[in-house]
């Protein structure tokens, strides 16, 4: 489509538009794309190879400062102070490490317990979560029984049976009447 209008201006303007054309071909030529993309990823690798000299830098300086703070408290001979600092944290962690673990298994065998025997063992090694969905499915699965009330027939709403079924509108006024005629027949 260019090029039937640059035919058609050229034959409007004859000399003047082939020759702009020329020059621009002529620098679309010119520019060697494979440069230009070798330059980019120069510049990407020197990027990311000064963001990890930055990195470790980051890490010697905080090593530095810990190495350095430990040597203080040894010319102090704060010792102790250390040894409580570590032991602290340490004792801190373990603590909780052992309140998760019992957590942990106290949970696993309550959900274990729900599901069937033949599953159990095999189910034992999965994890919390997964148990916890297994149990779930299993739960939503199970049909739910009705409540069995004496002398009363399954279908009947007793909150209804009292009120007039010739007030009632639509399905509610279906379902009274139904239990207005059973409850007519009982007494009879």
């Amino acid at each position: 489509m260019k090029e039937e209008e640059g035919v058609q201006m050229n034959e409007e303007t004859q000399d003047t538009q082939p020759v702009q054309e020329s020059t621009t071909q002529v620098q679309d030529e010119s520019v060697d794309y494979k440069t230009l993309y070798l330059d980019e990823v120069q510049n990407a690798k020197k990027l990311r190879k000064r963001a990890q000299d930055a990195e470790i830098t980051v890490q010697d300086v905080t090593k530095e400062k810990e190495t350095a703070k430990v040597k203080t408290l040894k010319e102090q001979e704060k010792y102790k102070e250390l040894y409580e600092e570590t032991n602290g944290k340490l004792d801190h962690a373990l603590k909780y490490q052992e309140k998760w673990e019992t957590h942990e298994s106290n949970r696993r065998e309550h959900l274990l317990s729900k599901l069937p025997e033949e599953d159990r063992e095999s189910l034992s090694q999965k994890d919390l979560d997964t148990l916890e969905y297994i149990v779930k499915l299993k739960d939503e699965s199970k049909p739910v029984n009705p409540q069995h009330s004496p002398n009363q027939s399954r279908n009947i709403n007793s909150n209804n049976i009292n009120k007039d079924w010739t007030s009632l509108e639509g399905e509610e006024g279906k379902k009274n009447y139904e239990a207005y005629l059973t409850e007519l027949a009982k007494n009879r």
